[in-house]
């Protein structure tokens, strides 16, 4: 790195202008915690969309720029590659951090050729890395499972957990009035996408087992209708799936996230699929709530087992079900262990991996 006070200008691509998804909001989360001291970023977006008034008050940079422009026409992929090469020149920008997967973009080929160092991140593991990834100086990996199996072997990669802001998820209320949920109950709560690779149906059928007058169970995330997915759920199939049971409530699709958590007395994250990372452990454990989740994937780097939560072998019913019995039969623990969650997430999962990507900026510029 040179010895020049100016800021190092970072261009981000955005898949999405709305925080949701796992990609986008580890991105507008790091963008937050950046040190803007030193970095100055510079956000692409594909579209305008509800994040555009959270940069305006940010003061941070961006630009409706479109999705990646992969290959449909020699004559447009030329116009975009020189496009990208003026802007990256005229912004100054030092550093190209693309926020998911890509094949063949112009922009990965533009910064190429301009010298640009690029940081592909990836948030999943993608089934076959698109060619344009070995031009990366350096592919970042939200876990060590990421990590291990990402391709293509020929680019360096370094594990940067993801982050969690606190504060946006301690200020939830409860709403178990609204949800008709006595204040004495035990809930115990699924949050996310409705689908059995996440392990909605294990949820269902571990509740139907714990028939317990004092146990509620809820179910909070978006069905599709119709199923746009083999694994998705229509509401219609959820609902059937839970059938009769009394004590399992489905409140759908929510904004008021923290809320939910805030109505909750521990979370369960049964995926069957290998998790990339699992950002749900970190808001659970930002608000002290004590986790029962499956061992796949990154989730093992998050969750202690017997100290922040429980971890339960994949599709291991019988395991998680007795794991969440003991949580509901012991106020104490879910109080000691929900404890002991915000302490692990505020020493590791917080501004630390934010520190991190600044470094491994820095790091790469070094190299120049």
């Amino acid at each position: 790195m040179n010895n020049s006070a100016e800021k190092i200008i970072v261009c981000f691509t955005a898949n999405s202008a709305f925080e949701w998804g796992g990609a986008s909001r580890v991105l507008f989360t790091n963008l937050r915690l950046l040190d803007r001291s030193k970095f100055e970023p510079i956000v692409l977006l594909p579209y305008r969309g509800r994040i555009i008034p959270t940069l305006e008050s940010l003061g941070i940079r961006y630009e409706v720029w479109g999705k990646l422009h992969e290959p449909q026409g020699i004559l447009e992929y030329l116009k975009t590659l020189y496009r990208f090469i003026r802007f990256l020149k005229q912004n100054k920008v030092r550093i190209l951090h693309i926020n998911g997967v890509y094949w063949r973009p112009a922009e990965v080929l533009a910064a190429k050729l301009a010298g640009v160092p690029i940081v592909t991140h990836y948030h999943v593991l993608p089934k076959e890395p698109g060619p344009f990834v070995k031009y990366s100086s350096l592919i970042v990996a939200v876990s060590e499972y990421i990590s291990k199996h990402a391709l293509p072997p020929g680019v360096p990669k370094r594990v940067l957990h993801n982050a969690v802001e606190p504060e946006k998820f301690t200020q939830g209320i409860s709403i178990r009035g609204e949800l008709g949920i006595d204040t004495d109950k035990v809930v115990v709560s699924f949050i996310g996408q409705i689908k059995k690779i996440k392990g909605v149906d294990l949820f269902i059928a571990m509740a139907k087992r714990l028939q317990h007058d004092d146990v509620v169970f809820i179910i909070a995330g978006k069905c599709r209708k119709p199923a746009d997915e083999g694994n998705a759920y229509t509401e219609e199939a959820l609902r059937a799936e839970i059938g009769d049971t009394p004590n399992i409530h489905y409140v759908g699709f929510r904004e008021d996230i923290p809320n939910i958590y805030a109505s909750s007395d521990m979370i369960v994250v049964p995926s069957r699929w290998e998790e990339p990372f699992g950002l749900i452990l970190l808001e659970a454990g930002a608000v002290s709530k004590p986790v029962v989740a499956a061992q796949v994937g990154g989730i093992p780097e998050v969750v202690v087992h017997g100290e922040t939560g429980y971890l339960f072998p994949k599709e291991d019913l019988d395991t998680m079900t007795l794991q969440v019995e003991t949580l509901v039969s012991d106020a104490a623990l879910r109080t000691r262990m929900g404890a002991q969650a915000r302490e692990h997430i505020e020493r590791h999962f917080t501004h630390q991996p934010v520190r991190a990507l600044e470094q491994t900026y820095l790091d790469l510029l070094d190299q120049k």
